[in-house]
């Protein structure tokens, strides 16, 4: 009809465009939705492999028992600086490197099986003392860098942290994802769920150490731990990676 306005072709479309532009919202929420249940899923699965006892939890136990809460601080520090540094190297490709090279993997292997066994001697040397002297006549305390360092050259010497990381990270890297930031963020969010962890183990055994009385029941625990800190060191040097 003359004098009329011709209908807005692109307002005729409207309807159909909010549609599509509710479907693309919806799954938008969805692809959040996914993510965010991965997320979980991972935060789950990290932490009980934190809870499992290893060689790192060995070392807490031993810094704990000898040192106290200022050891179980500096000990997990120095492990969670460890396990951001082979996170690293995973999301920037280096431990896959360092896995194709089984010259560089068997040499790392038996440095971290040495610095454990060495750990574990260690340990029961110091068990040795007479019960009455492990109280009453105390060596002085350990220098901060020298907790610190056992920490973190038990994470850091122990190749299976980084061929963990590279197959265990990707699977919870969905389809669309930039892989390093991705990867950083897990291995950050592993590396804090490990860190935490440990210091409430670690809290606890001090816990413990301060109500025991016996010193023959910390001389066996100390014991202990350097028996379990030289079956580790074994076990990384006999098994294959």
């Amino acid at each position: 009809m003359a004098g009329e306005t011709p209908a807005n072709p692109a307002t005729m479309a409207s309807p159909n465009c909010s549609w599509v532009d509710g479907r693309r919202h919806a799954r938008s929420i969805r692809n959040r939705l996914t993510v965010d249940t991965t997320l979980l899923a991972f935060i789950g699965i990290s932490l009980l492999l934190s809870v499992t006892p290893g060689p790192d939890m060995a070392v807490v136990t031993k810094n704990a028992l000898a040192h106290g809460r200022r050891g179980v601080i500096l000990t997990t520090t120095g492990i969670a600086l460890a396990l951001a540094i082979w996170v690293s190297a995973t999301a920037v490709g280096l431990s896959a490197v360092v896995r194709s090279s089984g010259e560089i993997l068997f040499w790392l292997k038996l440095a971290g099986a040495a610095y454990l066994a060495y750990l574990g001697i260690r340990t029961l040397i110091d068990s040795r003392r007479p019960p009455a002297d492990l109280l009453a006549n105390a060596p002085p305390p350990a220098r901060a860098h020298v907790i610190f360092r056992q920490g973190f050259l038990s994470a850091l010497s122990n190749p299976k942290l980084g061929v963990f990381f590279v197959t265990f990270l990707p699977q919870f890297v969905t389809p669309g994802q930039a892989l390093l930031p991705r990867l950083l963020l897990l291995g950050l969010i592993f590396a804090v769920i490990g860190w935490t962890w440990m210091n409430v183990y670690g809290l606890f055994v001090t816990r413990i150490r301060d109500f025991i009385t016996a010193p023959r029941v910390r001389q066996w625990m100390e014991r202990v731990t350097g028996v379990v800190l030289l079956g580790f060191g074994a076990r990384l040097a006999a098994e294959r990676i």
